[in-house]
């Protein structure tokens, strides 16, 4: 099974993004994305889409997210047209992080597609008819700006794909907010640990707040992120000591208590357990 590689779609690789419109009017090779997530819109038309060898029908306004490695192709295509986002959401969303508060976003980019490759892809987002033109209209600004690369294209391209990522991500909230799937109850908890990983979260209010047991709750989160949720809650805040150490002139003391931890020592061994440096190790280092 071909694998496909964000280069064989462009060569910049300071900019790891690429958009086209797809029309598929035979049926699609069944193939994989090594190194690259795709944002698939359904502009036209109707489909089934295969992932992993089950069939699942897709229709105009259907939005859905492709991870690594999740195998797929199209058939039965019917008039069918697509727009395409390829991009590295590692580098696309790496300072984003008022994004990840958002429950739509933890739903439509990071569990959808763990759980269309590792149970179904049933619960995507279709669109309502006048926020599908709204967004039809940004789709063609942003293959506008692809296609001509004007003076600081990627700046603008990259601007309207946050705004693109961000429209869907209240969409889906807004649309999900009486939807009881796994899939949002899951990414409400997520995105209140990603508001709160500085204060106390205990494992009892994540499974009230989605309404699962305790342990099924920690089932179900160590599955879709391959971490507890304390182990979750913990890189979130090494993630802002670091950026604390090497960005700030703030004692370590003080770093310490703003990133949760009101023992200083304490934080120290965390943070040299995971990290491999001392805080104030690490902060040397950065300097240089």
């Amino acid at each position: 099974m071909y694998e496909f590689k964000l280069s064989d779609f462009t060569e910049t690789d300071d900019f790891p993004f690429f958009i086209q419109y797809g029309f598929h009017d035979k049926e699609c090779l069944l193939h994989g994305h090594k190194d690259f997530s795709e944002l698939v819109v359904v502009l036209e038309g109707s489909a089934y889409q295969i992932v992993e060898h089950d069939a699942y029908p897709i229709t105009e306004g259907d939005v859905f997210i492709l991870d690594k490695y999740t195998h797929h192709s199209y058939t039965d295509a019917e008039n069918f047209k697509i727009c395409n986002i390829m991009f590295r959401p590692e580098v696309m969303f790496e300072h984003l992080l008022h994004i990840r508060q958002n429950a739509g976003f933890q739903a439509l980019f990071i569990l959808e597609p763990y759980y269309a490759q590792n149970h179904h892809f049933c619960s995507r987002l279709h669109l309502k008819p006048e926020d599908f033109t709204s967004i039809r209209k940004l789709l063609a600004e942003m293959i506008y700006e692809h296609t001509e690369k004007k003076d600081s294209w990627q700046t603008l391209l990259y601007a309207k794909f946050i705004q693109l990522c961000t429209i869907l991500s209240r969409l889906y909230q807004d649309y999900g907010k009486d939807h009881s799937s796994d899939v949002v109850k899951l990414a409400t908890a997520v995105a209140y640990i990603e508001k709160n990983y500085c204060c106390n979260i205990s494992l009892a209010d994540l499974a009230h707040l989605s309404g699962y047991s305790e342990r099924q709750f920690h089932r179900l989160f160590q599955s879709a992120f391959s971490k507890s949720p304390s182990l979750y809650i913990t890189s979130l805040r090494l993630q802002k000591a670091q950026l604390l150490l090497k960005n700030s002139t703030l004692p370590v003391g003080e770093i310490s208590w703003n990133c949760g931890y009101s023992d200083q020592n304490y934080f120290s061994r965390i943070f040299k357990k995971y990290v491999g440096l001392t805080p104030t190790e690490y902060r040397q280092n950065a300097l240089w």
